[in-house]
């Protein structure tokens, strides 16, 4: 069929190509025929050309909607704070107010028997003498007479001290603070020993007690000698009236 089209198209092409001749506006049956061959040539050309495009139409249209062959757009995210750690809150102790401080100054008379009391130390210790003759810290709960004490200047007016227990000892004698090295101790009361005497810091309750050059600073149940300026303040509370002689 294809054969007797392009035979009966041939036989049309030399009849216009004789009669372009004869009238001299077409060419020869060759010139006709290479005419027709370079139409045909181009249809078929821009015919796929054309369905190259529609596929590609197409194909541009299905990546759109279906998201393939694009790259995935980057989600900014929010950058994550780091909650902060909370501190711990530090331990705040309630300055305790007894009503037997020593009033005034805060310092007590020679004869008056009194505690020691850390009054801003957690648990609020007390200074005391355990019966083996050693210092220590006690609780208001524990405490027995060896947390009283008279303190008692080295002379008439004088602002050193001894720090003698406020009860005698079972000799029928009063004994002394003393410092040796870090040892704190009740020793026999001697007026020439410096690691005996005691100097209060502050012109006011509570005071740091400074024995032998040296802080007394309280800690739970310890008691330890440490640089001046570094001690536990100490509040004098009246127990009673301290044992004679006092002086």
């Amino acid at each position: 069929m294809a054969e007797r089209d392009e035979s009966g198209l041939d036989r049309h092409l030399a009849v216009l190509g004789e009669h372009g001749a004869r009238i001299g506006r077409l060419g020869t049956p060759e010139q006709a025929r290479r005419r027709g061959e370079r139409r045909r040539r181009n249809g078929r050309l821009a015919a796929a050309a054309s369905g190259l495009a529609v596929v590609a139409v197409f194909a541009g249209v299905y990546a759109t909607q279906s998201g393939f062959g694009t790259e995935p757009e980057p989600v900014a995210s929010a950058p994550v704070s780091a909650s902060p750690t909370p501190s711990p809150s530090p331990s705040v102790v309630v300055p305790k107010i007894d009503p037997s401080a020593v009033p005034g100054d805060g310092v007590p008379t020679q004869d008056q028997a009194v505690w020691l009391q850390a009054t801003r130390t957690e648990g609020y210790p007390l200074l005391t003498a355990l019966p083996d003759g050693t210092l220590a810290a006690t609780g208001e709960d524990a405490a027995t007479d060896g947390a009283q004490f008279a303190l008692v200047p080295l002379s008439p007016g004088a602002e050193q001290y001894h720090l003698k227990t406020a009860k005698a000892g079972a000799g029928g004698e009063q004994g002394c603070a003393a410092r040796d090295g870090d040892r704190l101790a009740i020793v026999a009361c001697d007026a020439a020993d410096e690691r005996q005497r005691v100097v209060l810091n502050g012109r006011a309750a509570p005071h740091e007690v400074v024995l032998g050059d040296r802080a007394l600073k309280l800690t739970g149940s310890s008691v330890t000698a440490v640089a001046a300026g570094q001690g536990t303040p100490l509040t004098f509370i009246i127990r009673g009236q301290a044992d004679g002689p006092v002086g």
